[in-house]
């Protein structure tokens, strides 16, 4: 039986290459079709990829935070959503860190599987009830192949780091999310963060905010919250404190003027490494002025100094607690 895995971006090529390399290991007539990996060099690949799709009697589209809305993905989707109509075969979206409530138009429509022990047997029992009677698994003898090779895959995608070069959930590498700039603050190399946030108390009855934070208190990172002066000031540090506990030495707090602040701070911004240290990259995002969504850009390295610079002299000018 062919499959046809459907892939776009970095990590969802990485789930699609797991997945091609393991699924003969527990169905030995299933032929996993990836593009990365199928296409012989000088082919003219058009032309491979469009008979693949046109011969496929089971697709599998590799979903991620990533390439949710992908267009490639979808023109991939819809050409084995034709192919599926023409040959009542079988497509499944596979859902890696991905709730099947993310999905939009035409993929939602479709059985997903989700990315746990159970969802995945449950996949690879639709494609052995497809195959023909002379190479479908009994369903106890594929139960056994399942659990023998299962660990293998877990392991695969399980490596899988969660953030990858130029990926984000908004389909653009200048352009972040909240969880974006979460996964870049978790798994960089950091060893600082400056906080300049117009809206403390708010951000901090974030979930993910807190958690975020809190992991990077683990890691041992030093935070500076900057903040205006206001009337929930003491509730903010009673926050932050809270939050810190046992780790009160990796924070420090500075209070500036409510009119000083706001001349200086037209949004919220996250300051990385912000110490003149040829070790760290210094890196700067902020948050673009918006109600909704929430959207965050990273400025250039000669904007990031200059900012740093600014804070810098908020901070000599506040109250540091």
């Amino acid at each position: 039986m062919k499959v046809f895995i459907s892939w776009s971006g970095t990590t969802s090529q990485q789930v699609a290459n797991a997945l091609r390399n393991w699924l003969p290991s527990v169905i030995q007539a299933v032929n996993p079709f990836v593009s990365s990996e199928d296409i012989n060099k000088g082919e003219r690949w058009q032309e491979v990829l469009a008979k693949e799709l046109e011969d496929a009697e089971f697709g599998i589209i590799c979903l991620t935070p990533y390439n949710v809305k992908r267009p490639w993905l979808y023109f991939e989707a819809g050409a084995l959503s034709k192919s599926i109509d023409r040959s009542r075969s079988f497509l499944s979206p596979f859902l890696f860190r991905v709730n099947s409530s993310e999905l939009k138009g035409p993929l939602s429509q479709f059985q997903s599987t989700i990315y746990d022990k159970k969802n995945v047997f449950n996949l690879l029992s639709s494609i052995n009830n497809r195959l023909g009677i002379e190479s479908r698994l009994e369903h106890e003898h594929l139960r056994d192949m399942f659990d023998d090779e299962w660990h293998k895959l877990k392991e695969e995608l399980d490596r899988i780091e969660e953030s990858q070069e130029g990926e984000t959930e908004t389909e653009y590498e200048w352009l972040y999310t909240p969880r974006d700039l979460g996964k870049i603050e978790v798994n960089a190399y950091y060893k600082s963060i400056w906080v300049v946030t117009r809206s403390p108390y708010e951000d901090l009855q974030n979930s993910f905010v807190q958690n975020m934070v809190q992991k990077n208190i683990e890691r041992g990172i030093k935070y500076t919250f900057i903040l205006p002066s206001s009337d929930q000031i003491e509730e903010v540090k009673t926050t932050l404190k809270n939050t810190f506990s046992s780790h009160l030495e990796q924070l420090t707090i500075t209070i500036i003027p409510k009119p000083t602040f706001h001349s200086l701070a037209v949004t919220h911004y996250y300051v990385l490494n912000p110490e003149e240290d040829p070790h760290y990259t210094l890196r700067v995002f902020l948050k673009l002025p918006l109600k909704q969504p929430d959207y965050w850009i990273e400025v250039d390295y000669e904007a990031a100094y200059d900012f740093a610079a600014r804070f810098r002299k908020m901070i000599e000018k506040g109250i540091t607690i």
